[in-house]
């Protein structure tokens, strides 16, 4: 069964493939003089690369592949056409017919360029046909014909101009392979380079196999991690509240970034989808070939000795010196969040109780989630170096919460806090607790009553209500409970942080995230130079959101990032990866309405 999509789904999901293909990619592997020339164009010699070359893409079986991801989507997939060629040809809005000189076996290629002239990167792809011949008089002659063939003098490419109203992309055949691109334009300036030269390359073996090389990750890559990073942000430069946590991460993150020299992406498609990224950094000691060399890297057991009903589970792990580097960061990123700012001698006092803090826990620490049929509760264990100095450093921490310009934060957001011991009988050791709990009334807007949020930036636009629904009462209070022990620090917030944290420390000698088959089994792969690592159980936790905890289907999805430094003839590397089970993709595209 062939699906017939609209012109207008035509030109945009055609547009969309060529130009996802094309930016996501570089100058991949290694060329091979001696590979034999498509025989489509034997007697047309490689073409250097276009001016502003920032990417090259392979799908080395396009059949193969498309088979693949229709039997991981499952269901609606089987309305979908069975080979790339028919995918192609509806698509392209081109006649069934010509499903059939598609060539499904051989790789696909697609390459963009970016230029200053232009708003945003061009992109070409390079279908294999069986005959180009053929091909243009199937489109170009007999009563059935939608095209006219215009040659171009000064690339050889045959232009398909439409008989009748407007093609929803430009398309031109040269040697064997049907062309594809936005524009006319982009077939001439990319399209000797998608024929005659990529198909000259070594193939992968992957089933996608992408490349960036400096230029696109200095352009288009850098630029678009830079504007989110920004977004999140907000108006004023200072992170939003829940990411200063995360700020000296993802400012290292960017850091490193604008370091590789060259990046590489590969997918396959088995019973799930692996995403694999990797970076090589720039000779000269900057930030990426410091993180390849200095990063605190291990393997995934401090996530396997998480409770087992955790339904979400991160592990960080960083050396002391990347903390000591990052407290002056988180110490500005907290103060943004004040009003005015802090002085300089609150600012020393909090930026002392962080360093000390950092000083004395270990090199890494997990935290997950849990969800009972009363709510979540999250939970985290990290490591201790030096337990007596981490409990003096959170007591400072804690006390600095009195200081004059975070307690009048505090009280305009109309929240107290208050810090104690707590009682939890089946638990050895003492176990303190921070409380944070609504005053009567509070001086920001709202007044009493209104939920804590972190104080608004100028500029920043006001929540939308949703329209008809009751707002959603805001807890009393909240409590974090923590236990300082020689085998960690622990501690749990949330709906029951009492369970969750007699959890948290029973799980480290029994039962365990790592006697959950399905979570074993997605985490074991990731190996030992792990620096980050998040797994999530998708379908389970929207069930339990749901009100229906332990339902739902095991299907991990696994997001990891690491290093390795050079050795044995490979490079360093700096690498990500992401693990998506077959059931977590099928869920997405269902709700996303992909179908």
């Amino acid at each position: 069964m062939i699906v017939r999509p609209t012109s207008a789904v035509r030109r945009r999901a055609a547009a969309l493939l060529a130009l996802v293909l094309g930016l996501s990619a570089g100058a991949l592997g290694c060329k091979s003089p001696g590979a034999p020339a498509d025989a489509g164009v034997a007697g047309l010699s490689p073409v250097p690369a276009p001016a502003g070359l920032i990417a090259e893409a392979y799908l080395p079986t396009p059949d193969a592949t498309w088979a693949k991801a229709r039997a991981l989507l499952g269901g609606p997939a089987a309305l979908l056409p069975g080979s790339a060629g028919a995918l192609a040809a509806s698509l392209l809005g081109l006649p069934i017919a010509v499903a059939s000189e598609i060539d499904g076996n051989v790789p696909l290629l697609g390459a963009a360029v970016e230029s200053p002239d232009l708003p945003r990167p061009r992109a070409a792809l390079g279908i294999h046909v069986k005959d180009g011949g053929r091909l243009i008089d199937q489109l170009t002659r007999g009563e059935g014909a939608r095209f006219r063939a215009k040659p171009d003098a000064a690339t050889s490419i045959a232009l398909l101009e439409p008989l009748q109203g407007a093609s929803p992309v430009a398309l031109g055949v040269l040697g064997n392979y049907l062309l594809v691109a936005e524009s006319p334009s982009d077939l001439t300036t990319l399209g000797p380079y998608v024929a005659r030269t990529m198909p000259q390359a070594q193939v992968p073996k992957e089933d996608l196999a992408i490349e960036i090389p400096r230029p696109a990750i200095d352009g288009p890559v850098l630029r678009a991690a830079r504007s989110a990073w920004d977004k999140a942000r907000g108006p004023d430069g200072a992170p939003a509240a829940t990411a200063v946590p995360l700020a000296p991460m993802i400012e290292g993150g960017l850091a490193v970034l604008g370091d590789l020299e060259r990046a590489r992406l590969t997918l396959v498609l088995d019973e799930s989808a692996h995403l694999r990224v990797s970076g090589t950094p720039k000779a000269g000691g900057g930030p990426a070939s410091k993180a390849s060399t200095e990063l605190a890297v291990g393997d995934v057991r401090p996530l396997l000795d998480l409770p087992a009903d955790a339904l979400a589970g991160i592990l960080v792990r960083d050396r002391a010196a990347s903390r000591a580097e990052n407290v002056p960061k988180l110490v500005d990123a907290l103060a943004g969040l004040i009003e005015g700012g802090l002085p300089p001698a609150e600012r020393e006092r909090l930026g002392a109780a962080i360093r000390a803090a950092s000083d004395a826990r270990g090199d890494w620490f997990a935290g997950g989630l849990r969800f009972d049929g009363r709510g979540p509760t999250a939970f985290v264990r990290a490591a201790v170096g030096d337990r007596a100095k981490l409990e003096a450093a959170i007591q400072d921490l804690l006390g600095a919460a009195e200081l004059p310009p975070i307690k009048a934060a505090l009280q305009r957001e109309g929240i107290r806090a208050s810090t104690g011991k707590a009682e939890l009988p089946q638990l050895e050791g003492e176990v303190r607790r921070v409380r944070f709990e609504q005053t009567a009334a509070a001086s920001r807007p709202g007044g009493a009553g209104a939920s804590p949020a972190a104080p608004a930036r100028k500029g920043a636009p006001a929540p939308p209500a949703r329209k008809g629904a009751p707002a959603a009462p805001a807890p009393a209070a909240i409590e974090l409970l923590y236990q300082i022990r020689d085998d960690g620090l622990f501690a749990s917030v949330g709906n029951d942080p009492g369970a969750g944290l007699r959890s948290a420390v029973a799980a480290v000698q029994g039962e365990s995230l790592g006697d959950v088959p399905a979570m074993k089994a997605a985490l074991a792969p990731l190996g030992a130079d792990i620096a980050f690592a998040l797994v999530v159980e998708p379908l389970r936790l929207v069930a339990s959101r749901l009100g229906q905890p332990g339902a739902g289907d095991p299907a991990p999805v696994v997001i990891a990032a690491g290093a390795a430094p050079a050795g044995a003839g490979a490079p360093a590397a700096i690498w990500a990866r992401a693990d998506i089970a077959a059931a977590a993709i099928r869920e997405l595209a269902r709700l996303g309405g992909a179908f």
